[in-house]
């Protein structure tokens, strides 16, 4: 009975007859330059009848009527290689925005050089040589068990490993999650999760929403020169601007939360427009439904993400302001938890953990003529860490074991120039400020001396200052050159980096070959530099950490794109990746390194440390995607690799994250139905086969005559627990109406039930050792709307 009511429902959906169409705007830009585009031809090759405008002073063009489906869209100009643009979905209840940017085609004699079409995951920044690869929002949303969530997403791609189900922190050829560069709208932010940690660079869920990011690049290694202070990998996400013509609006209620967005123009006539989405907790709710999430509390929270944008009328200037900002809380307590749970505490102990974060920013972009333009960046972002630890005694009394009110920061402003010189050469080049700022209050009982003791605490600042310049050179439309330098000087102590960057890119036929060094360094966690040591014959604290030196790294990179056809890509890389100055013990011989840190809540804080410490990581990649066609598309990576490093006792052995193997294999297909096919449904599946992450094992009869967990250290990262399979399952619907597009969604993740293991912990009640495990079968759906 209500099966059939929910037929009858959705009836109208299914057999409306009403074609519907949408307007398909945009702008088209030199892809070095920024600068507008006059006279370009944009076509939308398969609508019927074929539709198409051409780029006005500014750049824009405007095409209506466009039937509503998957598309592909064609931009051509005389003197620029022509771009084609494949399965751009074009929806009933929002107008399509695309910025298309162009690169010029270098001449050889007097012969045009003609070349395949570019790879589909060409990066948007045309200065990367290797080991990039772009991303789309539609791919956050359509690969299974990505819960819209961009670090979840790349982790489909070739070398990339996630932490755990319940944390998105993501292991790029073995480096630790702490080497990631998160960068918005050109600048450095704060790690952008809910229920974060110490210098994490994950968290239980993203704070970012796909639904306002643009094309945006996920780069794992050999960066250009304008990256720095980061040694694994880079996300440089981009925000759209919101429709200048006409408001819109979206809601939607899944995984991720409850959420309303909006955009549109400031004013009529005008092409300032703003962007707006607030989002709420819905974790909450499946926690009253019985599904866990490594926590027995109900977690909390909520965030918001802003864009404006205002072009100036001579098309000269722009600026772009931005915001994004989170706040999350969970509360475990001991009356209410279940005695199996792995997350923060024991079974006899109350624990307040709470997470926010923001950056807010602008950008002023000064277009200059001969296709140039300089780029201002003000930027200031925080993350705030609110922790509290309380012990029972006797039933019912407490005492505090852990305070942790910490905020960590970073100001900055950045001055860059970009200048295209003729179609075969390309400087970029910029300087930045930053401040990096704390506030902080980390106290702990010491079970020994009974009493509290403050590990960090106070206020301070110190300043690093970085400068770098890229040149890229054309040969021809085949053969690309990259080269750059990097420096960076840190005023806490005086460390400082200057790092070459070179790459190389060669087309033959339908190959692309590639090649790419690059030094790379990254100053330690604040946390670790203003770490305090008590000392207990003088009664007085002392900073041990603040002469560590930047940890540094180089990258060999070689690789092949191979395209035996428009939608098939092949791509096999190698790479070795040398660490050394990493911090690790000073004062004796041990396994302890920083390499190791990262991926869990908890941060490792020790004291005394020198950069002494060594690590060594290679591998190889291989990649084989079959881009959206045909109604369907594949995605299959291999990775194989080792990652080994060196404490203070100098032994090689292998790091925390050495899993040594990781396969995915992901596809999906779309059916079209309705009138016109304007309506579709999709079914998308991942199957994820890893190594087990590597452990120390517990001594379990030294664990029982300490009362505590003990580990030998000399086994550090000994045992790997079994292998790791996931299989997740998506299906999804889309329904077009006039002016609204509706969106349902379930999916299954881990659909066989597999039992990952998470951890193993010592447990002095029963003195044994637990094993806990990961997220088992877990459905969910969802649902959008826009109009």
């Amino acid at each position: 009975m209500r099966f059939g009511l929910l037929v009858i429902m959705l009836w109208p959906f299914f057999v409306s007859a009403q074609q519907f169409t949408q307007t398909l705007r945009g702008t088209v830009t030199d892809k070095d330059s920024k600068t507008a585009l006059v006279g370009v031809t944009v076509i939308v090759t398969d609508n019927a009848p074929q539709l198409a405008a051409v780029t006005n002073d500014n750049g824009e063009f405007v095409i209506p009527n466009v039937a509503v489906g998957r598309r592909t869209v064609y931009a051509g100009r005389l003197g620029y290689q022509p771009v084609t643009l494949n399965n751009i979905v074009v929806t009933s209840g929002k107008e399509l925005r695309l910025l298309i940017e162009m690169e010029p085609q270098v001449y050889q004699s007097q012969a045009v050089i003609v070349t395949d079409s570019a790879s589909q995951r060409e990066t948007v920044n045309p200065l990367v040589t290797i080991s990039g690869q772009s991303f789309s929002p539609e791919e956050t949303r359509r690969y299974a068990g990505s819960r819209a969530d961009p670090s979840r997403m790349v982790s489909n791609f070739a070398g990339v490993n996630g932490g755990n189900d319940s944390r998105n922190e993501i292991i790029v050829r073995g480096n630790s999650p702490i080497g990631v560069l998160w960068q918005l709208e050109g600048m450095e932010i704060p790690n952008p999760n809910h229920f974060s940690g110490v210098a994490a660079s994950g968290g239980a869920l993203s704070i970012l929403n796909n639904e306002l990011l643009s094309q945006s690049d996920f780069l794992t290694g050999a960066f250009p020169a304008e990256y720095g202070n980061k040694t694994a990998a880079v996300f440089d996400l981009r925000l759209r601007n919101g429709n200048n013509d006409k408001h819109e609006y979206t809601f939607a209620a899944g995984i991720n939360g409850v959420e309303a967005g909006a955009e549109g123009p400031f004013t009529k006539n005008k092409r300032s427009s703003y962007l707006f989405n607030y989002r709420y907790s819905s974790l909450a709710l499946f926690h009253a439904l019985g599904f866990k999430f490594g926590i027995s509390g109900s977690p909390t929270y909520q965030d918001a993400t802003l864009k404006l944008h205002f072009p100036s009328n001579d098309n000269r200037w722009t600026t772009d302001v931005f915001f994004i900002g989170g706040y999350s809380n969970v509360k475990v307590l001991s009356a209410e938890k279940d005695s199996s749970d792995w997350t923060f505490t024991d079974a006899n102990e109350d624990v307040n953990y709470g997470t926010a974060m923001y950056a807010a920013g602008i950008n002023l972009t000064r277009f200059v003529k001969n296709n140039g333009y300089w780029r201002i960046g003000l930027v200031n972002g925080a993350s705030m860490l609110d922790i509290t630890l309380d012990t029972l005694f006797n039933g019912s009394d407490k005492m505090r074991l852990i305070t942790n009110k910490s905020v960590e920061g970073q100001a900055a402003a950045k001055l860059s120039y970009t200048k295209r010189f003729t179609g075969r050469n390309t400087i970029r080049t910029g300087v930045q400020l930053q401040v990096p700022y704390y506030d902080y209050l980390v106290r702990f009982r010491d079970p020994v001396l009974g009493i509290y003791l403050d590990r960090l605490r106070g206020t301070g600042n110190t300043q690093r200052a970085e400068g770098y310049v890229h040149w890229q050179y054309r040969s021809s439309d085949r053969l690309k050159f990259n080269s750059g330098l990097y420096y960076q000087f840190l005023f806490l102590n005086g460390s400082q980096s200057l790092e070459p960057r070179l790459g190389v890119s060669y087309k033959v036929g339908k190959h692309n070959l590639k090649a790419a060094y690059g030094v790379h360094s990254q100053m330690q966690p604040l946390v670790v530099y203003y770490l305090k040591t008590y000392d207990t014959l003088t009664h007085t604290y002392t900073q041990t950490n603040q002469q560590l030196d930047f940890t540094r790294a180089h990258h060999f990179i070689v690789g092949d794109e191979y395209q035996p056809s428009q939608h098939w890509t092949l791509k096999t890389e190698a790479y070795v990746q040398y660490l050394f100055h990493a911090p690790v013990e000073k004062y004796k011989a041990g396994t302890y390194s920083l390499l190791n840190a990262g991926g869990d809540v908890l941060f490792p804080n020790l004291d005394s440390l020198a950069s002494n410490g060594e690590g060594l990581n290679y591998g190889v990649e291989l990649t084989i995607e079959k881009t959206f066609a045909k109604h369907w598309y594949g995605l299959a990576t291999a990775s194989l690799f080792k990652s080994r490093y060196t404490g203070s006792d100098n032994v090689w052995r292998n790091t925390k994250f050495d899993n040594n193997f990781i396969f995915n294999c992901l596809g999906g297909y779309e059916w079209n139905f309705g009138k016109e096919h304007k309506n579709s449904f999709s079914l998308d599946i991942r199957v994820n086969y890893s190594g087990g992450r590597r452990y120390t094992p517990i001594d379990v009869d030294a664990s029982i005559a300490a009362q505590e967990e003990v580990r030998p250290s000399h086994l550090a990262y000994t045992k790997r627990y079994p292998d790791y399979f996931r299989a997740d399952a998506k299906a999804a619907i889309n329904i077009n109406q006039r002016n609204v597009t509706h969106g349902f969604y379930v999916t299954v993740e881990n659909v066989t039930n597999h039992r990952n293991v998470l951890q193993e912990l010592y447990q002095p009640n029963t003195q044994r050792v637990r094993t806990d495990y990961q997220l088992g079968l877990f459905p969910y759906g969802g649902y959008r709307v826009q109009f």
